[in-house]
């Protein structure tokens, strides 16, 4: 196999990352009246916030339920085409679904999950990259992540997308964790382990 020099290979890597900021400032942007109505309901859930998803972005869904549940929000990811087979069950009404669909035309997301989480007496927050979509149209409010362009050099594979996503969903997460008051000692409590929680432990202790 043939390589390019490492200059080239050097400007490809950069070319990558600077699409994916690219992708960033566009959904900066997309921080409106959206955000804020995810921002309240997801402090006012009485219940769980559970994400769902599938492929990528459900991958990326695990990843801002973990960070949620860092804040003092309790969240976890509900695999969608797991809904087929029985984990409708872990639902209750008091919960809020936050369901990730960059298409928003996802079929089990749309024909089972949200339907199914709709009729429990659940409220639906949308991110996806359409907001005339199914997905979006079922949902209370839709947080629009739609980017120019993914990564790849064939315009394929997630990645740009799913960069835009993480940061939408660790906006929702971070600022709901400011409004919520969450303290150091908490943030200690749920992560004691780890660089981060030895730091917070040696803090507390001044």
């Amino acid at each position: 196999m043939m390589y390019n020099n490492a200059k080239d290979i050097i400007e490809k890597g950069k070319n990558i990352i600077s699409i994916e900021i690219e992708a960033l400032q566009k959904i900066k942007g997309n921080v409106d009246d959206s955000f804020v109505k995810a921002v309240s309901m997801i402090l006012e859930c009485k219940g769980k916030i559970i994400l769902t998803g599938t492929g990528k972005s459900g991958l990326i869904g695990r990843k801002i339920a973990a960070t949620m549940s860092c804040c003092d929000i309790p969240s976890f990811f509900l695999n969608a085409y797991e809904c087929e087979n029985g984990d409708l069950g872990v639902v209750r009404e008091e919960d809020l679904i936050i369901a990730i669909s960059n298409s928003g035309e996802t079929g089990v997301l749309t024909k089972l999950v949200v339907p199914s989480c709709k009729q429990l007496g659940c409220k639906i927050i949308a991110l996806t990259g359409n907001l005339n979509s199914t997905l979006a149209k079922q949902s209370e409010t839709a947080i629009d992540i739609k980017v120019d362009r993914e990564a790849c050099y064939l315009g394929i594979n997630a990645s740009s997308s799913t960069t835009a996503t993480l940061a939408m969903g660790d906006a929702l997460a971070l600022v709901a964790m400011e409004l919520k008051g969450t303290t150091r000692e908490k943030t200690y409590f749920l992560h004691q382990g780890g660089a981060w929680g030895q730091a917070l432990k040696d803090e507390l202790k001044k």
